[in-house]
Order: structure tokens, then sequence, then C-alpha cells
């Protein structure tokens, strides 16, 4: 496949490998081996002929099966995703020892850029310098369903995508098997990561970065918290039951976040400063790194009041603000500062 590119940075090896096990933490542990994602994706083995008397049966199919089945897993792997501006080494340390530390093979893509992968070529030396064997791996959009990419995917065990447009990555990889692949190896125990827009698309429903035209004078003058002006558009699915923003504190984005969760008050929102992490794992809890804040806006209980009226209307939203160490428990909707527990 002449179009996939596979840049390795200083130390590293493109070339196929078996799945490595991903070493959970600490990165010492010993760990089984990942599925690949064949076996994650494709379903259970085909039924075998039935008595005359199930032949009337009807069964759903291994694909339809699957497709449920990762909507209700829980992912054995982690989410590691950055709110821009510098990732600081610790961050990308504990992504590296996520994936395996010594063992670990990371695959960087760089397609959120329509300029160039000089921004993921140096995170893949900066993994490298850390001991992982890091990649950048590019293909074109006719590529991201052939059995060569997918093939090519399943040898990672973890997978970071650099920033630039989201949209870009979204029409690029959503629907495809390619981003099923990566979907089966996070589901099995892999880490994926992103800054930026590499955080954005996590989520289901993701923001673009697009207002909606006003509706009226009142609404033009000023940037409102308002229904219906945010534009999403669908994301990789990987963040469940939240909705991500980036760069949040040095580019103000209260409002369009709020505006989001308004719209979507089942969601929790997740603003993440710039040099600053939120770390998903796979008991549940979110974990903030780094050097700033990850501010959480919680509308699950708040009412709403939806009328014809510009101005939004709200009660009861709650928000949190974390910094490194805090931890957010979605499920109890529970905060933790070093031991001490807010309800």
């Amino acid at each position: 496949m002449s179009h996939v590119q596979a840049q390795p940075a200083p130390g590293g090896v493109f070339g196929p490998v078996p799945p490595k096990a991903v070493a959970a933490e600490p990165a010492s542990a010993a760990s089984p081996a990942l599925p690949t994602a064949q076996t994650m994706l494709m379903g259970p083995p085909a039924p075998q002929p039935q008595p005359a008397a199930q032949a009337g049966a009807t069964s759903p199919s291994p694909s339809r099966l699957s497709a449920v089945m990762r909507l209700f897993m829980r992912p054995q792997g982690y989410l590691l995703i950055v709110g821009g501006g510098d990732t600081p080494v610790s961050v990308q340390k504990r992504f590296v020892a996520l994936a395996g530390a010594d063992k670990a093979r990371i695959a960087v893509f760089p397609m959120a850029s329509s300029k160039s992968d000089e921004e993921a070529q140096e995170v893949a030396r900066d993994f490298a310098l850390l001991g992982a064997e890091a990649q950048v791996v590019d293909f074109r959009p006719g590529e991201a369903n052939s059995a060569a990419v997918v093939q090519m995917l399943e040898g990672f065990t973890g997978f970071w995508f650099s920033g630039g447009d989201q949209s870009r990555l979204s029409g690029l990889l959503v629907g495809t098997r390619a981003l099923q692949a990566v979907e089966a190896r996070y589901l099995a125990g892999a880490v994926v990561g992103g800054t930026s827009a590499g955080a954005s698309v996590m989520s289901r429903l993701m923001l673009t970065g697009k207002w909606r035209t006003p509706r009226n004078s009142e609404e033009e003058e000023q940037i409102n918290i308002a229904r219906g002006m945010k534009e999403l558009a669908p994301g990789f699915g990987f963040f469940k039951g939240a909705i991500v923003d980036q760069h949040f504190m040095h580019r103000a984005r209260y409002n369009r976040l709020i505006s989001a969760v308004l719209d979507h008050p089942q969601l929790i929102g997740v603003g993440i400063d710039e040099e600053t992490a939120l770390l998903v794992r796979p008991d549940g809890m979110w974990e903030v790194l780094g050097n700033y804040y990850v501010k959480l806006f919680d509308a699950r209980r708040a009412q709403i009041v939806d009328d014809d009226g510009p101005m939004a209307k709200a009660a009861d939203i709650r928000m949190h603000v974390l910094p490194e160490g805090g931890l957010f428990d979605p499920q109890r909707r529970r905060v933790t500062f070093q031991e001490m527990h807010i309800p």
C-alpha cells in the first residue's frame, strides 16, 4: 500500500510485529497479550447448523452483535487527553508507561493538520527518548478501510493524535475499519491519547469550533450562553458520557462548552487547560495531570428552561475545578482532593 507512511523516530524500527502486552499501572506488572482488532470486532464464530426445530429462528448478525457489545464493554485501556500547548514531560512519561514502558509501540497520527507532520515527528521523537518505539503513521482517506492498515494498527500498544482541526480527523476516520482497529486495541488494554484537536475528537459528540448563525441582533452583539449555539459533529466515541473542549483557560471557552452542555445535559462538559491532561482510567475514574486545571460542568440534574427567549436559562449546574491529582467519579458525582472527598 504505497500511500501508507510510517516514519520512524530515532531509535524506532517500523515493521509488522505481533500485538504486545500493555502494562497496567505500575508499568512493570505483567499483562496478557491484547486481542487483535479482528478478534474484538468481527464478533463470535459463525453459528453451527441448528436442529430442524430451530431452523426458523433468527439471530443478530456477528457484526451487529459486536457493535452492541462495544457500547457496553468497559475499556481495559486508558485515555489520556491534553488541552493543547506543550505537553508536560510527566504526562508523556505516563503515556509511555501505560503503553508498555520500554516495550511500548506508539503510532502518532498527524492527520488533523493540513500543513505538515512536523509536530507529529517531534512527538514521536519525545516518546522515543522515553524508551518507546514510536512512528508517525499517515494514510489517505481511501486507505482507512484497507486490510493492510488494520493489520498495521494491530501491532501498536499506544495511539497518539496530534493537534490541528478535529473535523479533519473525524472526516477521515469515523466509521472506518482503521478507527475500529484502534477502538479494539483500546478496549483490550492499549492507551489512546491526543492533544488539542486530538482531545476534542475523543467524545461521541465533538465541538467543531463553529457557531451557528445568530437568530437576532441581540445574539449577534454578544457571545451568549445559548442553546443550539455551537455546531457539533460525530467524534470517535471513546470518551463516554462527556464532551471535551481544549485550550480552555487561554481561549476563555466557558460559554461555548456550557452552551453544548445545555444542549446535551446528559454529557459532562470537560474543559482542559493547556499543558494539562485528563486521564480516563479503566476503573471509571477521571484523573487530572499537568500544570493547570480541568473544569467540569455537570448538568445531569440541572433544571433547564427550554423557551423561545434568546438567552439560556438553567439552574443547579455543578462546576468542579480540578488541579493535578484531582479525581472525579462520574457515576457517584464525587470529587477527591488528596484523600478529601467532596460529595
